[in-house]
């Protein structure tokens, strides 16, 4: 049977969505290139602790999620989908330029820098969000519902698959541009892992205007937002105010105002928005993999011997886009089938099964942060401990009746002794001691048998260190550092480096000068005397380890040395890769899941407004992380562990919902398959 032109029309796929596809791409590429090298920077370059990088990084994507509400109602009532696009962009374009303006503004000091970032990142959050709930919509209105769904699949496809292509190019790239090139003199080059994203995001606009003249642009319809919100309200009023008996359900009561199909449409928004009270937690998880997880990759080990290269922290990222694309194709043809097997046929119950990935996600992260880290020692009840770092290069002797010990120390070498405090000689818990340091005759410094006689602290329950140094050449002393060490390993698991307090005053690490220990960065270090770098072997830093370094002038030669305790662990980075598979599976389920599941159950009139409210779930999902970062938690796996029984916690409610919601569109929802109900609102995650 032959077509009719009008079928024939109807038939033809607009080659001009692909503009908006293309389009999507570019803009992809550079939001999550931004996002990819983003906690580095505050981290690195800013100098916010880990804390403060997680707070900025999660309300970034808050705003950014809260903005497609406002731009939704611009879109849907008032300018129309492609004037707030383009708008928006150009206001994401400027975000973009001032962020890569401050990564190069360092000559100006940094709290410019600081503003700069904090202003760009602020208009990028407002651009971006605002074109997140109307661009695909946008891309749909192309097609005729009832007559190409065959077509609406393909696009659907295509611009998943852009999303998907975008961030998986740019998660690789930017991070190789941070750190492989370097320019404006300094080891990394941020300017251009910001600048490359921002040109990106011109070819976006550039590409999407292109097809002004030939894009559907449907006519917003009027007050079909304030006229729900004014539904909600009238009938809570009448509720509250009317004689009337009560109605079958309370919004029944805005009739007479109001119509059937207002009121429908109003019942159904209320219901999606009940189920939607279960996303933030799960949103919350998935989130972090550009913030918790990245500070985690921080601390491990990248290289990859047999391609030379090293994978970078931020770069790990990548396994999102890529575990997506592949996961993508499995979803419809291999998990859905499987879950029916097994009876998880509707959308809230694979939602509820996503949970439970999400639960054994940050237990897979909690016990690799426990594993990174490793043991801090303990001291015993009652009992105290000395260290004693010996910096010269000979041998000394170290006695003391009251510790029973007598003990010689090599060169460049420490000792460590733990003692009860005894409540006879206590003020308190503090019992100090007599100690006599000797030393051998190949300590040409001091004379033949030289020994003198000092007190040392011993706390209960704490650590002290002293470090045996030379203040002149007349004067040996045997210098305690700080009040006592701190047994706390840092909360993220940073490796924690203490000095000596006289040798630093013209080293670049003149900081740590006289304290017990100050946390510094995973990596291999020298050690640089009047800028000309020491005779000594590179120190390889790794996490969760105290280091002391200690310093001292013997002769006409500088002797440095490296101590170590309560070593960490430093793990390959690949390590992350169940974590990252089993939280992309949970994202890629629970996305295009509750996509169709909107989709079914929204108003068609309100489509980009419930768009808007679900990213606005997402918001929530990193307010949630925000305050969660505000507390003391003092070991960062703890605070994984804490995700878990939350995510728990959530899936139980997504159990109960998944029970008690009964769907407007019963038969459809239930009943759908993946080549059924093509048209779908696409929510693009942060």
């Amino acid at each position: 049977m032959e077509l009719t032109s009008v079928q024939k029309e109807k038939s033809i796929y607009p080659k001009y969505t692909w503009l908006i596809v293309i389009s999507e791409l570019c803009e992809r590429f550079t939001y999550f290139g931004l996002k990819s090298v983003l906690i580095l920077y505050l981290t690195r370059i800013l100098q916010f602790n880990g804390e403060e990088s997680t707070i900025i990084y999660h309300s970034f994507i808050f705003h950014a999620c809260i903005m497609p509400l406002p731009s939704a109602i611009l879109g849907d009532s008032y300018w129309g989908k492609f004037k707030t696009i383009m708008y928006l962009s150009f206001f994401y374009a400027l975000g973009c330029l001032v962020l890569t303006g401050g990564s190069i503004a360092d000559m100006f000091g940094l709290d410019v820098q600081k503003i700069l970032t904090l202003l760009g990142l602020f208009f990028i959050s407002v651009g971006m969000g605002g074109i997140n709930s109307c661009i695909f919509a946008f891309g749909g209105e192309q097609f005729q519902l009832h007559h190409q769904e065959k077509q609406l699949q393909h696009y659907t496809t295509n611009y998943t698959l852009a999303v998907f292509v975008g961030s998986l190019i740019s998660t690789f790239l930017m991070p190789e541009f941070r750190q492989s090139i370097h320019c404006f003199g300094k080891d990394t080059c941020f300017p251009l892992a910001f600048g490359v994203p921002t040109i990106m995001m011109f070819i976006s606009i550039a590409i999407f205007v292109a097809g002004k003249n030939m894009y559907v642009k449907k006519k917003p319809e009027q007050k079909v937002i304030t006229r729900t919100f004014g539904c909600i309200f009238y009938a809570m009023r009448m509720k509250v105010t009317s004689a009337i008996p009560c109605q079958t359900h309370w919004l029944d009561n805005a009739k007479g105002k109001y119509t059937e199909s207002e009121i429908s449409d109003t019942r159904s928004v209320l219901d999606l928005l009940f189920v939607f009270t279960a996303y933030p937690v799960f949103w919350s998880l998935y989130s972090q993999s550009g913030s918790k997880w990245t500070l985690q990759a921080m601390l491990m080990n990248g290289r990859v011997d047999f391609l030379n290269w090293t994978i970078k922290p931020d770069q790990i990222q990548m396994l999102i886009p890529l575990f997506g694309i592949t996961l993508l194709v499995l979803v419809d043809n291999v998990f859905y089938p499987m879950f029916a097997a097994i009876g998880i046929r509707k959308p809230l119950q694979k939602l509820t099964f996503c949970g439970f990935l999400g639960v054994i996600a940050f237990v897979f992260a909690a016990l690799l942060q426990f594993k990174i880290v490793g043991n801090t020692t303990e001291i015993p009840s009652g009992q105290g401990r000395i260290y004693i770092y010996n910096g010269f290069d000979c041998h000394v002797f170290v006695k003391s009746k009251s510790l029973h010990i007598q003990h010689q120390i090599s060169p460049l070498d420490s000792f460590n002794v733990s003692h009860t405090v005894m409540s006879q000689n206590v003020s308190g818990d503090v019992m100090v001691v007599g100690i006599t340091i000797g030393f051998e005759s190949k300590c040409n410094f001091v004379s033949d048998n030289y020994e003198f006689t000092t007190t040392v602290t011993i706390i209960e329950g704490k650590e002290i260190s002293y470090h045996l140094i030379r203040l002149n050449s007349n004067t040996i002393a045997l210098n305690r550092v700080g009040a006592h060490d701190s047994l706390v390993k840092e909360k993220f698991g940073n490796p924690n480096l203490s000095t000596d307090h006289t040798s630093f005053t013209s080293y670049s690490l003149s900081q740590f000068r006289g304290m017990s220990y100050k946390a510094v960065i995973v990596g291999i270090y020298n050690v640089f005397h009047n800028g000309k770098m020491l005779p000594t072997p590179t120190m390889d830093v790794i996490p969760g380890t105290f280091y002391t370094l200690t310093l001292q002038r013997n002769g006409d030669k500088m002797d440095v040395r490296l101590f170590t305790k309560d070593e960490g662990k430093f793990i390959h980075v690949l390590w992350q890769l169940p974590q990252y598979f089993i939280m992309t599976l949970a994202g890629i389920i629970f996305l295009t899941t509750e996509m169709k599941f909107t989709f079914t159950e929204a108003p068609i009139s309100m489509k980009s407004f419930v768009a808007a409210i679900n990213l606005l779930m997402v918001a929530l999902g990193s307010l949630l992380v925000i305050t969660i970062s505000t507390m003391s938690f003092k070991n960062q796996a703890h605070e994984f562990l804490l995700y878990s029984g939350l995510m728990l916690a959530d899936t139980f409610l997504l159990g109960y919902i998944s029970v008690v919601y009964r769907s407007e569109n019963t038969i459809i929802t239930d009943a759908m398959t993946p080549n059924e109900n093509k048209m779908e609102e696409t929510t693009v995650v942060n």
